[in-house]
């Protein structure tokens, strides 16, 4: 076999690389958004688990997603520029 032999197959599985790994590094949007709870409320001695250590809360607290958070602040925003 010549070298010639080996280009069409190599190029072939470089592209088929490529690609995979495209796929597998940018998953779609979609994929992205997972569910979270709009409010997560803690009593005062509750106990959470999280990747940087327990947790644990001082007081009752009130958690607010991304989304509601967002949500709230927009609200806040249109209220105060119907102000003017």
């Amino acid at each position: 076999m010549n070298s010639k032999d080996y280009v069409i197959p190599l190029l072939v599985w470089t592209l088929l690389w490529l690609t995979g790994c495209e796929t597998a590094s940018f998953p779609n949007e979609p994929t992205l958004n997972i569910y979270q709870t709009p409010i997560l409320r803690l009593e005062a001695g509750t106990e959470v688990q999280t990747k940087d250590g327990l947790y644990k809360a001082q007081v009752d607290e009130m958690w607010h997603s991304d989304d509601r958070y967002r949500s709230m602040e927009r609200q806040l925003l249109d209220s105060v520029g119907t102000l003017h």
